[in-house]
């Protein structure tokens, strides 16, 4: 049966859009969790979902025009594969032999990801492709359609960052998008018994999500644990809590941040502070709920500012911490702030010690800080003879040369603002640094331990000589002052590139040995030209074939799109440390561009407008690029404005090239489609593990540029 009215098209186009990026959040926000907060994952999940969906976009006859019925039956499926992904998602180890806590090997991951994402992302494809079928049919274009799908995407990424921001968990959200799914086939079908079971099932979820969510939740959690867990979903990470007897275990995005036996917080906190003869008012980064809190509350010091931005994650920690860890934290002394830590950084106030309990700079949300940039701030709010520590896990023995060049940046970078640095060998490296001249006598700094009188388990006198005197504190010191090191920075996050090879690596050894600085001699413009007369060259062959210049102008425009749109997202990470829970939102954004662009455009399809859209993407690309070489696009709404810019000129060329001399509109969204699509994947890709890695945030936006240059000859 086929749709009555073009009323039906457009909310099955709608719904599927809503229902697309809702479920491709909260499948991100899953596998994120499940890969250990690695974001590398985000590019491959990104390509392999585009891939389905070029492969649901491909799929069937180009001149099938499917009924409604045949669609709502796909709503069905999409409703199924939801919570059955979810499920499968978390459960990944079990499924796959894992050992709790380590990576999967790679195949699995591979195998994992594909698993996860591939039969969903098919769905949506198709979905779109035969909802497309049916508005074209009905008389509109696929511009349109286009345009409305995104609109539908656009309200799913509002939907996904408001749901999680009310205090819904991911899991409630899977059911909701689920009954989304139920309720459009409750609304759309005429079927008496199919409505009524689509809407009992669509009710059924609703009050399951709302009264039984979080007993389902924890136990399909703890399945993948392998024991029985607590965890809660906070707009920057998913916290789980995990006790026996004494002990308490933290994991965030399932990785093992804090356990309640260490004696990690009395190394860093007392090593840091014995630098200083008298410490008073100190300030806490970030991991104070570690110990090290606890840990200073043991010095003779006057006051404690301790800033975290995830006060959601810490509410529900304390709750689980031994009574000595809650007294520590609930002391007076401490005065505990909920704020991203960089901006608390810019009031300018002073402190005699600051220590940073921030994990390794393995991901955007990390890195930022360990560059440049902060490191100034830190100094900007230190005493004359203020002490700054943080610490980075590393290797006691034996450093790889790529681990022993992610440890030379940030040195180099802390080196460029301080003009003291020591760094202390361990498991973890601890660095100290200060502006006023640091001791390295250990006669000096055992006096001051023992005239503070401490119950220390690890660190004492010998173990302080220990420390300052053992052949590896030269050692390593000789490795960090390494002249090739490059500078860790917001706009060339270098320490992303290491964690390229260093994550790689754990699968392939060869990998510690990857360089991913683009030689100098690559960069002169001579080799810039040939690689651009290579792609004009097969530009200008397939020029002929109207067919493969359209798909040629969608292609280019999804890849030029999509690597912009990972260029501005992790910028956003670095600036402000929050993706998890904005991540749909500014999805959101890239998505009304979408929208707006395709909606436009259709209505003004011809030469004049193709033109103005390739000149505004050169022109755009290269602005970004200013922009995020001086630190400009750095809050909420210019990188919301500016995603949804480059979702407006991606947009606005798939409709131009899709509407310009187009006779039969059923026939192009196929190609059309897949080849936006196929852009997107190869876009993100590249963007990934070679673009940003080698390039920086800037340059590579601006050899986006570039791109669009190539697309004057697809005229």
């Amino acid at each position: 049966m086929k749709p009555s009215s073009n009323n039906h098209c457009v909310a099955f186009l709608f719904l599927t859009g809503f229902v697309s990026l809702l479920g491709q959040v909260i499948l991100l926000r899953e596998l994120n969790v499940a890969f250990f907060g690695i974001e590398l994952l985000y590019a491959l999940a990104f390509s392999i979902w585009l891939t389905g969906t070029a492969l649901g976009a491909l799929a069937g006859k180009r001149t099938y025009v499917p009924g409604y019925t045949v669609i709502t039956m796909l709503f069905i499926l999409s409703g199924l594969l939801l919570p059955a992904d979810l499920t499968f998602i978390r459960c990944l180890h079990s499924v796959f032999g894992g050992v709790p806590g380590a990576f999967l090997p790679f195949d699995r991951q591979m195998i994992a990801l594909t698993a996860a994402l591939l039969p969903f992302s098919i769905v949506m494809g198709l979905l779109f492709q035969w909802c497309a079928r049916s508005y074209t049919a009905a008389g509109g274009t696929l511009a349109k359609a286009y345009a409305v799908e995104c609109f539908g995407s656009l309200t799913g990424g509002a939907a996904s960052s408001l749901f999680l921001f009310a205090g819904m968990q991911n899991f409630q959200i899977t059911l909701l998008c689920s009954a989304a799914c139920f309720l459009t086939v409750f609304m759309l079908i005429k079927r008496k018994r199919t409505r009524i079971a689509a809407g009992f099932i669509a009710v059924l979820l609703v009050v399951l999500s709302f009264f039984c969510a979080k007993s389902v939740d924890d136990l399909i959690t703890s399945a993948g644990f392998g024991r029985r867990v607590e965890s809660t979903d906070t707009p920057y990470s998913r916290v789980t809590v995990a006790a026996l007897d004494d002990q308490v275990s933290v994991f965030e995005d399932n990785a093992l941040v804090y356990e309640s036996e260490t004696t990690d917080a009395e190394e860093f906190v007392q090593l840091a502070s014995l630098q200083s003869s008298n410490p008073d008012k100190v300030l806490v980064l970030g991991g104070g709920f570690k110990g090290i809190v606890e840990e200073l509350n043991r010095l003779p010091v006057s006051a404690i500012d301790y800033v975290d931005y995830n006060s959601k994650m810490i509410e529900f920690i304390t709750a689980h911490l031994p009574p000595k860890r809650q007294a520590a934290l609930s002391s007076p002394r401490v005065h505990m702030i909920f704020m991203d830590p960089r901006s608390w950084l810019r009031k300018n106030l002073k402190y005699d010690l600051i220590l940073t309990g921030m994990p390794e700079p393995s991901s955007a949300q990390n890195s930022r800080f360990y560059t440049v940039e902060f490191f100034r701030e830190i100094a900007s709010c230190l005493n004359a003879n203020g002490i700054f520590s943080f610490r980075i896990p590393s290797a006691e023995n034996f450093w790889t040369p790529v681990l022993k060049k992610r440890n030379a940046s940030i040195y180099k970078s802390l080196k460029s603002v301080f003009a003291n640095v020591i760094v202390l060998p361990g498991a973890s490296n601890i660095f100290i640094a200060s502006n006023d001249p640091l001791t390295t006598d250990t006669r000096l700094l055992t006096e001051r331990l023992l005239s503070r009188n401490l119950n220390n388990k690890l660190v004492i006198p010998q173990y302080v000589t220990y420390l300052y005197t053992n052949d590896r504190y030269d050692e390593i010191n000789k490795m960090l002052n390494d002249g090739a090191a490059i500078l860790n920075t917001d706009i060339r996050p270098v320490c992303y590139q290491y964690t390229v090879a260093i994550w790689l690596s754990k699968f392939f050894p060869q990998a510690a040995l990857w360089n991913f600085t683009l030689p100098d001699t690559l960069r002169k413009p001579v080799y810039k030209f040939i690689a651009g007369l290579i792609l004009v060259l097969v530009i200008l062959a397939g020029r002929k074939w109207l067919t493969f210049r359209r798909s040629l102008i969608v292609f280019l425009a999804g890849f030029q799109g999509m690597v912009l749109e990972l260029v501005l997202l992790l910028n956003y990470q670095m600036q402000n440390g929050i993706l998890f829970g904005n991540i749909g939102v500014l999805l959101m954004a890239f998505m009304a561009g979408l929208s707006l662009g395709a909606w436009m455009v259709n209505k003004h399809r011809n030469k004049l407008t193709g033109i103005i859209l390739i000149i505004s993407s050169i022109l755009i690309c290269l602005l970004f690029g200013y922009l995020l070489s001086t630190g400009n696009i750095c809050g909420f709404g210019l990188t919301f404005l500016s995603l949804a810019v480059a979702g407006f000129i991606t947009s606005g060329l798939f409709a131009w090239a899709a509407s310009t001399n187009a006779a039969d509109q059923n026939a192009m969204i196929s190609p059309l489609y897949a080849a936006d699509l196929l852009g997107g994947v190869i876009g993100a890709v590249l963007a990934n593990f070679m673009f940003i890695p080698m390039l920086g945030l800037a340059e590579t936006a601006e050899w986006m540029a570039g791109v669009g240059g190539f697309l004057v000859f697809c005229l």
